[in-house]
């Protein structure tokens, strides 16, 4: 990666005016440092956007090096993003052009944009796709309120974002507490993670959520009938509860 520091360094000059020739050697000079340092960033931005797959219920997507997402598969209800409901065995592009990050659910998917912002499309009866409404929706639609997500995660019917302060968000079905946020009521818009204020990742699943902490624990919550929550219970959760002897 090239880092434009070091090259903005020769593109200062003393504060005074200089004799014609060299004038005119300091301009070639400053136009140089301007096309390197415009090279630089872009190489910079470019490189950020990593190729990336991801499969859900029975469609896949994928984001590609330029930041655009094609998705193929299943698409009853949309979740191919290209504003059909038609079946693709081949990749359709969904009009995502500087996504990051694309997450596939049961029949929705998310991508995170460049901007920090999220878009959802597909299937939306209990408001996974995080607009304020329960409409299915054939295109990507803004999830309201999401201005600084640096992740993203579907789980089968609800999605859950990992915000830049270390915060992390839910909306969709709630029915097992997936949601984190201490009641049983679905969210068709983002609702707070109860207590989680420095999460590094979040990982949403079918009807459980987990998030890593800085310090290196981890803490879940919502339907642990079978331990999935890891906190030596196999009791339901609202909330988030730490799972046992993870500290790294």
């Amino acid at each position: 990666m090239i880092h434009t520091s070091a090259v903005r360094q020769p593109c200062a000059f003393p504060n005074h005016k200089p004799r014609s020739r060299r004038s005119q050697v300091l301009a070639l000079v400053a136009l140089a440092c301007a096309i390197v340092t415009t090279v630089a960033s872009t190489a910079t931005a470019q490189a950020t956007v990593a190729p990336q797959i991801e499969a859900g219920g029975w469609h896949s997507c994928a984001v590609l090096s330029g930041g655009t997402v094609k998705c193929w598969g299943y698409n009853i209800v949309g979740q191919l993003g290209n504003g059909t409901t038609t079946n693709n065995s081949s990749p359709v592009d969904t009009g995502i052009a500087t996504a990051m990050q694309v997450t596939a659910g049961r029949l929705h998917t998310c991508a995170l944009l460049s901007a920090g912002t999220i878009k959802c499309w597909g299937f939306n009866p209990d408001g996974q796709l995080g607009d304020g409404t329960t409409d299915i929706s054939h295109s990507p639609v803004s999830v309201s309120g999401i201005t600084t997500a640096t992740q993203v995660s579907a789980g089968a019917d609800h999605t859950c974002a990992l915000l830049s302060g270390g915060t992390v968000k839910c909306w969709g079905t709630n029915v097992d507490d997936e949601l984190g946020d201490r009641t049983r009521v679905r969210s068709i818009s983002p609702v707070s993670v109860y207590g989680i204020t420095s999460a590094t990742q979040v990982s949403a699943s079918t009807n459980h959520t987990c998030a890593r902490l800085s310090g290196g624990t981890v803490k879940c919550w919502g339907n642990n009938d079978y331990g999935q929550l890891g906190d030596g219970t196999t009791d339901i959760s609202n909330g988030p509860v730490s799972v046992s002897g993870i500290t790294s």
